[in-house]
């Protein structure tokens, strides 16, 4: 191989006398449309839900409870 094949972008093909010689063909890479994924599952989200709602239940009944005792205090 002489440094005049390499300057110019030529490369010399070396086969082997004896072996195997394998040859791949790559085909292009095909890009499609990256998916999102949700990064919770729908499991966790409605136990989320789920505990909103009681505190939401809790908050209530605390408010609930402390207007019943101003009323006792009041009367």
């Amino acid at each position: 191989m002489s440094s005049e094949n390499i300057d110019n972008g030529n490369i010399e093909l070396i086969e082997p006398t004896t072996g195997k010689l394998f040859f791949e063909q790559k085909t292009e890479l095909i890009f499609c449309k990256p998916h999102l994924i949700p990064l919770k599952s729908e499991a966790l989200e409605r136990l989320e839900d789920m505990q909103r709602k009681i505190a939401r239940q809790l908050q209530e009944k605390r408010v609930e409870a402390s207007k019943t005792v101003n009323r006792k205090e009041v009367v």
